[in-house]
């Protein structure tokens, strides 16, 4: 496929600059062809990145980056501004171990300024990174860009309202994926901000005023109707009056798939002197430019690989999180309790809950701290509440598991998916931190399942249960089930699986059986901690620990102090992951290298006992 621009501009991308129109368009084709050729193959956020290219083609166009930081919130649609930053080369090795990783990454370029994947963070980086620009006097600009769908997260909101306050010269550009133009206002909104935007209508707005309010006897009349058209103009045909009343002017929105008419609207803004930040916003199309994304934008947000021809994605194995879905479909018809997500309840698998039980369905949007204590509100009422969250999001909300759930004692159930190492996301998305945080919080109870079947126990038991609970488990399929405990006389080595990691370790246990004298346990009750493990342990000489999270303050912690403060003189050899962010790359890879696949783990045993 011929990409002769993409390539050209990756290897030198100021000649962006050197672009005509025509060729900016044909840019943004080859961006897009090759987008959906590597996302096919290795799957990714699709529909997203293909409906901004236009204005990443265009920041970049009229923009000087990186001597203007441009600065991503969330960062899911960062593949176009890679693209043209050096990394067309490797832009196959997308989500994959050693490769481009599929957000922001400072140590893949320096136009990354930060690592980011978590929504709501922009407004604020950005706000940062501008007030040091002033106070080191450069000249630089400053450029967020950030989705609707962080609007509904309260961190943004303090951020604007820090930014209007301030005053800082910050663009923002507010890319809305949800709505479309109306034929009308979106022509009069075209031409109403190329002028508002232009040098003409800024710079001479406030001279030209002070001129009219000398002209007797009429001057000053004049002016005050000129400022309420101004103001009844924006009323009418501007949706961002909470914009302006935080003291952030706001242009918009246009079309941002018009290159033109974009093109022009930010050189006018960066050319201009407008005192302030500013806030452009755009309209795009979610899956732009590929039929089936454009079609089912949601389905192909972040899919895993994919036929380009037909759209159709292999059906792929049930998932954990489905499979909790539809025991509680079931449980639903007898049971009356409610389910929460923050804008995941698709990934969550709970689009089939909705459908059955909208009623009894809420997605908060991204707003992970505010469904905490929605959840604990409603609990107080006597209904019984599930919060579904993935692990990497759930280390969001510790003030409120703190404040609103722990301490008023509410009986809420977190269901927390993506518990463990995650495939392709990298950095930011790993769920392997939510043991340790979880355990410093009084009165929450915590499980990891190492079944269907026990997952199972733990869904009734969490049904029947006073106060907070949290229940981890991995996004793929746990085993159906799985001895609870093999014991034999006089040994000395318990070997303890948690969770996920119980159905590698069994099978460790079968290969060494025959040489290592060990016993097995299954684990899923982390906190307190379970009698299956209590009533034994000052039993054994050697504990082993393996659990798929990190050991600083996790699973094999939990049982390193049990002993230590019941005086329990038994060795523990806590089997997990480093004290380190887990970079980008297959689940299967990462476990292999993080020796927490079966080789990996037996190897650790093997060197453990022949030094005991």
């Amino acid at each position: 496929m011929n990409k002769n621009l993409l390539e050209k501009i990756s290897e030198n991308p100021s000649d962006i600059k050197k672009l005509e129109i025509h060729q900016l368009e044909e840019l943004c084709k080859e961006i897009r062809d090759e987008i959906i050729q590597v996302v096919s193959e290795n799957g990714g956020h699709l529909a997203s990145n293909l409906g901004v290219v236009e204005i990443i083609v265009t920041l970049h166009y009229v923009f000087s980056i990186p001597a203007d930081n441009l600065i991503f919130d969330v960062g899911h649609q960062v593949y176009p501004h890679k693209l043209l930053t050096g990394r067309f080369k490797k832009f196959s090795t997308l989500r994959q171990f050693n490769g481009i990783t599929g957000y922001p990454n400072p140590d893949e370029s320096s136009t990354d300024l930060f690592i980011t994947g978590h929504a709501g963070t922009g407004i604020s980086y950005g706000l940062g990174v501008q007030t040091g620009k002033d106070f080191n006097n450069k000249p630089d600009k400053t450029i967020v860009f950030f989705g609707d769908g962080s609007l509904t997260n309260g961190i943004t909101f303090e951020g604007l309202n820090n930014l209007g306050y301030l005053k800082k010269n910050v663009l923002i550009i507010l890319n809305d994926n949800k709505f479309s133009i109306s034929s009308t206002k979106g022509s009069l909104s075209y031409y109403l901000t190329k002028f508002i935007s232009s040098p003409v209508f800024v710079s001479s707005k406030e001279e030209f005023g002070e001129l009219l309010s000398k002209i007797p006897p009429f001057g000053n009349q004049i002016v005050k109707a000129a400022r309420d058209i101004e103001k009844i103009g924006k009323y009418l045909f501007i949706p961002g009056i909470f914009f302006e009343k935080l003291g952030i002017k706001y242009l918009g929105p246009i079309n941002g798939h018009d290159l033109k008419h974009l093109v022009n609207v930010l050189k006018n803004i960066q050319s201009t002197e407008i005192n302030g930040p500013i806030l452009l916003h755009i309209i795009t199309q979610k899956g732009k430019g590929y039929k089936p994304a454009e079609k089912d934008p949601e389905k192909f947000h972040s899919i895993g690989k994919f036929d380009i021809k037909t759209g159709q994605t292999s059906n792929g194995e049930q998932t954990t999180g489905q499979w909790i879905s539809n025991k509680l479909i079931e449980t639903g018809e007898n049971k009356d309790f409610i389910i929460i997500t923050a804008a995941m309840g698709k990934g969550l698998g709970f689009n089939q809950f909705n459908k059955k039980f909208p009623d009894r369905f809420f997605d908060v949007g991204i707003a992970e701290g505010h469904s905490i204590i929605f959840a604990s509100g409603l609990a107080k009422t006597g209904k019984k509440v599930f919060v579904g969250i993935y692990s990497t999001f759930l280390q969001r909300t510790y003030d409120q598991l703190f404040h609103d759930l722990c301490l008023q004692n509410s009986s809420v159930v977190l269901l927390i998916d993506r518990a463990g190492i995650i495939d392709g996301d990298g950095k930011t998305h790993q769920g392997i931190y939510d043991i340790g945080f979880l355990r410093t919080l009084p009165g929450m109870k915590i499980f990891a399942p190492y079944s269907l079947k026990n997952l199972n126990e733990t869904l009734e038991y969490s049904l029947n249960q006073a106060g907070p609970i949290a229940i981890r488990y991995p996004k793929q399929i746990l085993s159906e089930d799985l001895p609870d405990f093999v014991f034999k006389d006089k040994n000395k080595i318990l070997l303890a699986g948690l969770g996920s990691m119980a159905q590698g370790l069994y099978q460790v246990y079968k290969n060494i059986e025959a040489k290592i004298h060990a016993d097995f346990i299954s684990v899923s009750q982390i906190k307190p901690i379970d009698e299956k493990i209590s009533s034994i342990i000052n039993k054994y000489k050697y504990v082993i620990t393996v659990e798929e999270a990190s050991i600083i303050g996790g699973f094999g912690s939990s049982i390193l102090e049990y002993c230590n403060e019941n005086q329990i003189n038994t060795k523990i050899l806590r089997i997990g992951l480093p004290d380190t962010f887990i970079e980008t790359g297959s689940r299967d890879i990462l476990i292999q290298k993080y020796k927490l696949d079966i080789n990996g783990i037996q190897t650790t045993i093997e060197e453990f006992v022949k030094n005991v």
